[in-house]
């Protein structure tokens, strides 16, 4: 059965004159005579009463007519929800993101794109990198905010800032009292803390990653004093003295706080990663999508303060 069929059936049980109703169709009054009685002998009921002037709907033709209301207020919802759909207002966004990097990126570019799309869904996924880059492979995500490098290479990756690896020091130990030039954090050779303790975030989660990579180059193992999930735990233990740690510009201005002031230091050797967001390749990007990207690099690399 065809919607056409209902339209004609209804546009003849509203003018109960097939005359009216064929004109009002722009069709031949012959053709939709015709067409009604092969609707009716389709469905093996009589829906009009022809013997009656105007027209009258039988028992069946009622009933047939109620539901031919109800199915084609449905296509005119559903069509209307798919022109919503591809007018790009509304859908759902699945963003791959560590907890960490969250916290200083989504204040930033929320407040833009819930302007420019206020009913977008956006749904998070928070994890370590290991756990985004697994989301990506399952389709779980459609964009993730990440470090490179990532170790498939069905991805396409859009550069968003580029900052330095920071290490964290409290103020309470000597190395703090170095001067620095306008305030910007100046260089500390990892040889220096070769028997300085450490708090490392934990296997799995990139600043872990390129710790490692670090002491690998100043050709020591640390003493780690403590393993975290929580960069701002590992700030905070760094700054009551408990041990040094790494950081970023960014993800240090979250962290900083008045309760738990640190000294900030550039790493030797130095290490610059780069933040980028990724998707599959050949992914079809929605408007969203691609706002959610422009505002992302609108915003980021000057919250980051780097270049």
């Amino acid at each position: 059965m065809e919607l056409r069929q209902l339209r004609y059936m209804l546009m003849v049980a509203e003018e109960k004159n097939f005359s009216r109703a064929a004109e009002k169709l722009y069709i031949a009054q012959p053709y939709l005579s015709l067409y009604i009685q092969k609707l009716e002998q389709q469905i093996g009921a009589k829906l009009f009463d022809r013997k009656t002037t105007p027209l009258k709907l039988t028992s069946a033709g009622e009933q047939f007519a109620q539901m031919a209301r109800q199915l084609l207020q449905m296509d005119s919802n559903l069509l209307q929800q798919m022109q919503d759909f591809s007018e790009e207002t509304r859908g759902c966004l699945a963003l791959g993101i560590s907890t960490a990097r969250s916290a200083y990126i989504l204040p930033l570019v929320l407040p833009a794109f819930r302007a420019l799309f206020p009913q977008v869904d956006l749904r998070l996924h928070e994890g370590t990198s290991a756990n985004l880059e697994e989301w990506m492979n399952q389709g779980v995500t459609d964009l993730t905010i990440l470090s490179l490098p990532i170790r498939s290479d069905v991805f396409s990756c859009e550069i968003l800032m580029e900052e330095k690896i920071l290490i964290v020091a409290s103020l309470l130990h000597p190395l703090a009292k170095r001067p620095s030039e306008n305030d910007a954090p100046s260089a500390l050779n990892l040889s220096e803390l070769e028997h300085e303790p450490f708090i490392l975030l934990q296997q799995g989660q990139t600043l872990r990653r390129i710790a490692d990579s670090l002491f690998l180059q100043a050709g020591y193992q640390p003493r780690i004093a403590l393993e975290t999930r929580s960069s701002q735990t590992a700030h905070n233990l760094a700054s009551i003295g408990i041990g040094f740690t790494f950081s970023t510009q960014s993800i240090s201005q979250v962290n900083h706080t008045a309760a738990h002031p640190v000294r900030l230091f550039t790493a030797e050797p130095s290490y610059t990663r780069t933040i980028a967001v990724a998707y599959r390749k050949g992914k079809y990007l929605t408007k969203y999508e691609q706002a959610f990207i422009r505002i992302l690099k609108e915003m980021l690399p000057a919250s980051a303060g780097l270049a």
